[in-house]
């Protein structure tokens, strides 16, 4: 398979991908409409105000409105292997296009806000001390745009990214993704950017990382050896030992909390511009009156309103969280 098609099956696997239970992906819905504009953008191809209809039953040879054509493509997906839409006007030429930086994108948008200066100066030397958000921030940019080697279509931050996703979803042991990563580093040219550890490469992700405590519990959940109680060594309601011994016989905590604080990660949110519209969704948009379209017009939210109006009258708020508490 050519690079162009590679791209392009990576780029749409949103095609083939349709359903979540009986509910439709919100990327498939997404790209489906991006699939109408496109075809669109390219009249020439089309049959007045119709479009040709890329669904298995129609298989590009039947012209329908823009409408129908979403209709069947809700219901029967897209014609296989269709990830070149040449019945649309697609060129080889249109498909090669240079690829926006999605990481980039990413990294501007979590920290970007705090870092405007930055982003008006890029390229150019920047005289002043930069402080230790700013340089990560700059770093993360740099790894986005750096590719793990001369000629790979991955860059720095997107492998550390996807490797760290990978230990996650699959639950997998350290070793196991050091001996990975280290097998990766030998597979790949030598001139590559890529630690020969899991550690070294998440420390590409460090800027993006947000905080966490460990926290030493109970083995039973009696309580938090925490503030008061963070120097005991065993439960002063079950009598049970904090530390166990491992197999190199050094103590370790019996059992661990992470607890992640929900105000760094509330600001990330609002950091993000596409969460953000939705998080002050109930603030910037009317409530129609008999309907329950969103949780803002729930008894529980309306009754916050009125008990709290100086908490109600912020539109980030975050009332959403106060109802699941109430």
């Amino acid at each position: 398979m050519c690079r162009i098609g590679i791209m392009k099956r990576r780029e749409r696997s949103w095609m083939y991908d349709r359903l979540d239970g009986r509910n439709l992906k919100p990327d498939f819905l997404k790209g489906v409409g991006e699939f109408i504009e496109f075809c669109k953008e390219h009249p020439t191809c089309n049959d007045g105000d119709k479009i040709r209809c890329p669904c298995p039953l129609c298989d590009n040879r039947r012209f329908h409105d823009t409408e129908t054509v979403s209709v069947h493509l809700y219901k029967k997906r897209f014609v296989r292997n269709y990830y070149q839409w040449i019945c649309q006007g697609e060129s080889l030429i249109e498909s090669s296009r240079v690829q926006p930086n999605q990481y980039r994108d990413m990294v501007i948008d979590a920290l970007g806000n705090n870092q405007e200066h930055l982003l008006n100066e890029e390229g150019n030397s920047v005289e002043e001390e930069l402080n230790d958000e700013a340089k990560k921030f700059i770093n993360l940019l740099k790894a986005a745009g750096d590719p793990l080697y001369e000629g790979s279509k991955l860059s720095v931050l997107e492998m550390a990214s996807r490797i760290a996703s990978l230990k996650c979803e699959f639950n997998l042991k350290h070793r196991c993704v050091d001996g990975f990563v280290s097998l990766l580093n030998d597979a790949i040219p030598n001139n590559n950017q890529m630690g020969r550890t899991f550690n070294r490469t998440k420390n590409v992700l460090e800027g993006l990382e947000l905080p966490h405590e460990r926290i030493h519990t109970c083995p039973k959940g009696c309580l938090l050896f925490w503030k008061g109680d963070a120097q005991l060594d065993k439960c002063r309601a079950c009598g049970s030992d904090r530390y166990k011994k491992n197999a190199k016989g050094k103590l370790i905590p019996a059992k661990v909390l992470i607890y992640f604080p929900i105000t760094p990660r509330l600001q990330r949110l609002y950091a993000t511009k596409n969460i953000s519209e939705d998080m002050t969704w109930h603030a910037k948009n009317p409530r129609v009156q008999n309907t329950f379209a969103h949780p803002s017009d729930s008894e529980a939210w309306k009754h916050l309103d009125t008990t709290f109006p100086n908490f109600a009258s912020e539109p980030r708020n975050v009332m959403c969280i106060m109802n699941l508490v109430v």
